[in-house]
């Protein structure tokens, strides 16, 4: 019977080698600087989608901290529909590679969303512990969106599109 070999065991073409670290220098940088940026647009996205991906579920799936949730602040319960769908889209055009600027869309869907239940607890005079959680997510979303690659950003900002007789 033959066994399977080992990393050591296993060795790749030169050209195969440097192919991948070109790539992976591409993507995460070749600096400690940019590397350290990529980590840190990693974590921070990382904990914003895996938050929008519950919220979406809870939200459409309307459970019972949402409904109590929505009952406090007086919003209809249809709203946690429209919230779970949005996050489910923003999710979604945050892992889909290139859109840029939907992306920029998304992000900015994100922050209102978070930003608005932030706002929420407090026009209601809820408790920090209530409102502290969705700014600590805006604050995060708004970090993963600063943190992107310069190759992820939209190559033409809405400001320098919208500029008339230029």
């Amino acid at each position: 019977m033959m066994n399977a070999p080992t990393v050591d065991q296993v060795s790749l073409p030169v050209a195969d080698t440097k192919s991948a670290l070109a790539r992976i220098n591409s993507v995460v940088g070749r600096t400690p600087a940019a590397r350290a940026r990529f980590g840190a647009f990693a974590v921070t996205s990382g904990i914003v989608l895996a938050e929008s991906v519950v919220g979406a579920y809870w939200d459409l799936a309307r459970v019972p901290y949402v409904a109590e949730t929505f009952a406090g602040l007086q919003y209809p319960m249809y709203f946690a529909t429209i919230l779970g769908v949005a996050k489910v889209g923003a999710v979604a055009a945050l892992v889909v590679p290139g859109f840029a600027r939907l992306k920029e869309w998304a992000y900015a869907g994100l922050v209102f969303v978070y930003g608005g239940a932030a706002f929420s607890h407090l026009a209601v005079g809820d408790p920090a512990a209530k409102w502290i959680g969705p700014l600590v997510f805006t604050g995060l979303t708004v970090a993963s969106w600063a943190l992107r690659a310069p190759a992820q950003r939209d190559p033409k900002p809405l400001t320098k599109a919208f500029r008339f007789g230029r």
